[in-house]
């Protein structure tokens, strides 16, 4: 890793964040990731360097440690996947709150970046990206989403996306998913493959036609390549 990694506490959340080589050489403004559930992204940075000034400029990333999983990125309550598993609480409205007016804020006051939309991005991989494409529906400060592996068999989740709009038609999505992710053996996941290709179909009458948006197939089931995944999302997001 060439960049460096300082490990932060903000708004009572675990962030790292990642400065590239080229920010202490500079007076430069960079655009900004913002990566939910990630409290170790050195594994990410890896992927990521060898792409910046190749096939993306380099960027500013914030990696954050949610304080409950199925609380922080999870819209509104639902039944727990397994009668060993915690059901999911929907606090992701409280915890976007705080992303959006206290971690934003503090990380724009504190290091040289381009607060603008379409320099912001917001990325996630399985519930994370579900809260990511979530955000498009609350607000418009993130012009970028990345929405990895999601889980869009979340309970309600299509039929949010139907009802409503997203704040900006202007965001730029990249979406993505294993081809083996829909054979899951647990019935509300393996619904997962229906569900994104919905989710697809939505936003793409929902975004404008200026808008940019993808959905890329990836081998393997959900923990398959991870890296790899976020690796391909940034820089297609980023370039």
């Amino acid at each position: 890793m060439n960049g460096t990694i300082n490990k932060l506490k903000i708004s009572s959340f675990n962030c790292e964040v990642y400065l590239p080589a080229s920010y202490n050489f500079s007076d430069n403004n960079y655009q900004v990731v913002y990566v939910n559930g990630e409290g170790n992204i050195s594994e990410l940075i890896g992927k990521i360097e060898p792409h910046f000034d190749y096939n993306c400029q380099p960027f500013i990333l914030i990696g954050i440690e949610p304080q409950n999983w199925n609380s922080d990125f999870t819209p509104w309550p639902a039944p727990a996947l397994t009668k060993k598993t915690e059901a999911f609480k929907g606090e992701a409205d409280n915890y976007l709150h705080k992303l959006i007016y206290e971690i934003k804020p503090f990380i724009d006051e504190n290091y040289r970046t381009k607060e603008e939309p379409n320099n912001t991005a917001l990325v996630g991989y399985s519930l994370a990206g579900l809260v990511a494409v979530y955000a498009m529906y609350k607000t418009s400060v993130f012009g970028k989403i990345a929405s990895i592996s999601t889980s869009m068999w979340y309970d309600g989740f299509i039929e949010f996306l139907k009802k409503n709009k997203p704040v900006s038609n202007e965001t730029k999505v990249y979406m993505s998913l294993g081809k083996s992710e829909e054979k899951s053996r647990n019935q509300r996941m393996a619904m997962v493959g229906d569900c994104t290709r919905r989710a697809f179909d939505i936003l793409k009458n929902q975004l404008s036609v200026k808008a940019s948006l993808t959905l890329q197939w990836n081998n393997g089931g959900h923990f398959t390549d991870i890296p790899e995944r976020f690796e391909k999302a940034l820089v297609w997001l980023m370039r």
